[in-house]
């Protein structure tokens, strides 16, 4: 068996990750807290917003120790997710600060934008679309064609987390599901330590979405899809990629005519699996 240092650092990161997570998640929701960054959930308390930060900072700390411990590859590899991630939390923080629900949906956006009015929402997707392009041309820097798709699925995959950040816990249950597709093609490489290392940081944040102490916000739904973008767009070939780049591009038209949660609340499996952990939501 040829060793693999990949391998090795799986469990190495997903565990200091979620001890890390774990250690600065109550600090940070308190700082959060008591700069009055809050929005009432669904029983009317207000809890922290844009608390989905803790993934980029214990990314941050967790990378810190192992990078002088690595091989290149996985450095290089780190350096690319932390850039991809700090950019992903950045524009996720606009749209949490400053973001309106005049406009919704990406043509919401892109229609306001053609009318003349700059939302938060367009400003991030076309911030989102232009990281996506440079973190595709990183990964593929002479192959025009997979440096469009990776894009893609990159700048798509981002949205998608963000289109089911509207329930607690929903957008995190997610990004399990899709990190345990992935897993097979991307397990030995270097995006699948990035990757598991983010589920960490998830699991430790998990508990007090799901009881709606706090909403992660664009700032960690963004980031949890760029990652799931950026390990997908290194890792899927042939049919699989091409598979996976056609289920998000039919869930972003279906979200564009009907309401996601109404299709999961309408599906009894799906409603089960959304409402797990969570508290039932008070009948209006």
């Amino acid at each position: 068996m040829i060793w693999r240092p990949e391998l090795f650092y799986l469990p190495v990161g997903l565990v200091l990750a979620f001890l890390v997570a774990l250690l600065i998640r109550e600090k940070i929701l308190a700082m959060i807290t008591e700069a009055d960054f809050v929005r009432p959930n669904f029983k009317g308390e207000k809890i922290p917003l844009a608390a989905g930060v803790v993934f980029f900072i214990a990314a941050v700390i967790v990378v810190l120790p192992l990078f002088f411990l690595w091989p290149p590859g996985l450095r290089d590899t780190a350096l690319l997710y932390l850039l991809a991630m700090s950019g992903a939390a950045f524009l996720g923080l606009m749209d949490d600060f400053w973001g309106s629900r005049e406009a919704s949906g990406l043509m919401g956006h892109f229609k306001a934008l053609a009318r003349g009015r700059l939302t938060t929402g367009a400003v991030k997707a076309l911030g989102g679309g232009m990281l996506a392009l440079i973190l595709a041309a990183r990964l593929y820097p002479n192959d025009i064609w997979k440096v469009m798709d990776s894009a893609l699925i990159i700048a798509l995959s981002v949205n998608l987390l963000n289109l089911f950040d509207l329930r607690p816990g929903r957008a995190g249950k997610v990004f399990i599901l899709l990190y345990i597709i992935l897993l097979p093609a991307a397990l030995g490489s270097p995006e699948a330590v990035m990757a598991t290392m983010t589920l960490g940081a998830l699991l430790a944040f998990l508990p007090v979405d799901l009881k709606a102490r706090a909403m992660m916000g664009d700032a960690g739904s963004n980031t949890l899809g760029m990652v799931i973008g950026l390990t997908a767009a290194a890792s899927l070939e042939g049919y699989y990629r091409t598979g996976y780049l056609a289920a998000l591009v039919i869930i972003h038209i279906i979200t564009e005519k009907y309401s996601l949660t109404r299709i999961i609340s309408g599906n009894y499996v799906l409603n089960y699996l959304d409402m797990l952990g969570r508290e039932k939501e008070p009948k209006k």
